[in-house]
């Protein structure tokens, strides 16, 4: 029979102007797993200058929260993760369905990202930086955004070298992302248990972790860390899994790997990890971390 979830997404349909940092009123529960839904005015989102940036962020957060970006395409936004950065190219992780949009994909980087948040603020924050759909599995909703003609960004995040098998079942693990496309923040949920289902119009099965605590909008295509700082999985939204009761679904990171493999991009990774390793690490904050800024 035909396992197949529905998700309530998680990404973030925006107006024309960017939405204040309040509570989402999540959907009634349904039998059935909706990708985290966006509001949509159908028009492209301008940048307020007037808004703080996302940071300060601490040096402990350097793998989890500063390789953390918001990816917005057309009327669609949502987060993503900076998993490989060397000159010329740089990979951004995020969820299939935060790029399904018609337009040019933008990744937005804040001062955070490169570790400046002690200096001055500056005007020109955040900064956009226009991307391409390097590749994508829709069957799993993730996907890869390659910027391109950039220097290497100081901050990337540590894949998990282990697949979903190897967590307990019980693990805690941290979830990363900017909700409503203006709040940088972290969360920690318990792993209820991994699965293998059709998503939504899917007929292939694939990977995903269930975690007790659903995501709010905008957090689709952050990553779900360990308490190592490895990358372990990518929000795509929440479901009903059992009945009363939503929680929220991850991809694994048995998708990310099959996808960096398959188009050629694990050597990116490859290369960027042996760069990182050499290069030293740039300025960090002496400030004490908040979990969650809002802009």
């Amino acid at each position: 029979m035909r396992n197949t979830i529905v998700l309530a997404l998680a990404c973030l349909l925006v107006a024309s102007a960017p939405l204040p940092a309040q509570e989402v009123v999540r959907p009634e529960p349904e039998i059935r797993i909706r990708r985290a839904p966006a509001a949509s005015t159908g028009r492209a989102p301008r940048i307020d200058r007037s808004r703080k940036p996302l940071d300060p962020v601490a040096a402990g957060d350097d793998a989890t929260f500063r390789p953390t970006v918001v990816v917005r395409r057309g009327t669609s936004q949502g987060s993503g993760t900076i998993v490989a950065s060397v000159d010329g190219e740089t990979l951004v992780l995020t969820a299939s369905h935060v790029v399904k949009a018609e337009g040019p994909i933008l990744v937005e980087l804040h001062r955070y990202n490169l570790g400046l948040e002690r200096r001055p603020n500056a005007p020109g924050w955040p900064r956009r930086v226009p991307a391409e759909l390097a590749c994508d599995d829709p069957a799993g909703d993730v996907a890869i955004v390659r910027v391109a003609k950039m220097v290497a960004l100081p901050y990337v995040a540590k894949l998990s070298d282990g697949d979903q098998d190897a967590l307990p079942a019980d693990a805690v693990l941290t979830s990363v992302g900017v909700d409503l496309g203006t709040k940088l923040s972290s969360w920690k949920t318990e792993l209820v248990e991994t699965a293998s289902f059709q998503l939504n119009e899917s007929e292939v099965d694939r990977p995903f972790l269930i975690t007790a605590k659903t995501p709010e909008h905008g957090r689709s295509g952050g990553g779900l860390f360990t308490d190592q700082g490895r990358l372990v999985g990518v929000c795509v939204g929440h479901a009903e899994i059992i009945q009363g009761r939503r929680m929220g679904v991850f991809a694994s990171i048995d998708t990310v790997h099959r996808i960096l493999r398959e188009h050629d991009l694990a050597v990116v990774v490859d290369r960027s990890m042996e760069r990182h390793a050499r290069t030293r690490r740039g300025p960090t904050s002496a400030v004490t971390p908040t979990r969650s800024r809002a802009p």
